[in-house]
């Protein structure tokens, strides 16, 4: 059974959204089994969330939960490679170190930021897991992600907004264009599966290599770290 399932026209609008805004999402493209595979998963490993948080720089609170097998299989898949290939026009591989559950509740957010470091951030990929208590016709919510420009406008308005929900994947630029996810209001919870990946590059004799950067700064989408040090998440 496929993980995806996505038809060639919502591929190619997809591909428009990105060249124009620099992301965009497919509104469900996930099938419900992995879907609720990856919901369980994400539910199975909150008792080891590590909390993200930063009230100076890049402004920030999250939880943040390890990938566990489903989640690294969905995000490692031939279906979501040829998926990123189609819609970037290259190949990618996942930078598990840089990929993890988020889950944010009320007055959680993440703000304005670019994806770190861009070599190993080239692509981000969003799924939303879950998201509940927005109301209908409320402009203040954090149920959304903003994205703005490359270069962050002084009038704060974002080119496009896209809403959270479940099963909806979001894809894009995350290293070049500034996006943010505003503060949850009462009530509200999201729960989404982040991750980033790094481009691949065609060598000699047709062999697939990654291509690996040379900046190993902290990540602006950060996860919890690997020896308890800690990252931002997305």
């Amino acid at each position: 059974m496929a993980m995806i399932d996505v038809s060639a026209d919502a591929i190619e609008t997809l591909h428009l959204s990105v060249l124009r805004f620099g992301f965009g999402q497919l509104p469900a493209p996930i099938g419900q089994a992995t879907l609720a595979g990856l919901q369980q998963e994400a539910e199975e490993g909150k008792g080891a969330a590590r909390r993200a948080e930063q009230s100076v720089g890049i402004e920030y609170k999250a939880d943040i939960i390890a990938l566990g097998p489903r989640a690294r299989g969905f995000l490692g898949s031939g279906e979501l490679a040829d998926l990123l290939s189609t819609v970037f026009r290259e190949r990618f591989v996942l930078a598990e170190q840089r990929s993890c559950f988020t889950s944010y509740d009320e007055g959680h957010h993440l703000g304005p930021h670019l994806d770190e470091p861009a070599a190993e951030c080239a692509v981000t990929v969003i799924v939303c897991l879950a998201a509940k208590g927005r109301a209908l016709g409320s402009s203040a919510t954090g149920l959304e992600l903003r994205v703005y420009g490359p270069s962050w406008p002084l009038d704060r308005a974002p080119r496009v907004i896209f809403p959270s929900r479940p099963g909806s994947i979001v894809v894009g630029r995350g290293s070049v264009f500034w996006h943010e996810r505003p503060m949850l209001r009462p009530g509200e919870h999201v729960v989404a599966l982040t991750a980033c990946y790094r481009p691949v590059v065609r060598r000699r004799g047709r062999r697939w290599q990654v291509r690996l950067g040379q900046d190993v700064g902290e990540p602006a989408r950060g996860r919890a770290a690997r020896n308890s040090r800690m990252r931002r998440p997305t």
